[in-house]
């Protein structure tokens, strides 16, 4: 039997709104085709943290289209949370989405 991970009931819809570009200007004819929050059917890696999304995660999946080609980017229950704090500007010091992209730059460096 698969055990699925239950996160705490936190409201992601405003993890929607958050550019996961942002100050990546890209070509004429970029877009965001899908954005969306969803519940794993497998096992992903975070675009964020590159931590491991579990089956059963309610996580952000997203799929755009650079440069004519496209691109599924998913992002892990715990970066949406710091997604929502960026984005309502819930935080006091530093944007908490910035520790989870360099957690993210940590565990690829890691991996290579």
């Amino acid at each position: 039997m698969t055990e699925t991970i239950q996160a705490p009931a936190v409201d992601l819809s405003d993890a929607l709104d958050f550019d996961l570009f942002e100050g990546d200007f890209g070509e004429p004819g970029d877009s965001c085709l899908s954005n969306k929050i969803v519940t794993g059917r497998g096992v992903y890696s975070c675009h964020i943290c590159a931590g491991e999304i579990q089956k059963g995660e309610v996580h952000l999946s997203a799929a755009y289209r650079f440069s004519g080609e496209l691109h599924s980017y998913r992002v892990c229950n715990t970066c949406c949370i710091a997604m929502v704090a960026s984005v309502t500007s819930d935080y006091e010091d530093e944007d908490p989405v910035h520790e989870r992209y360099a957690l993210g730059e940590e565990r690829r460096k890691e991996s290579v």
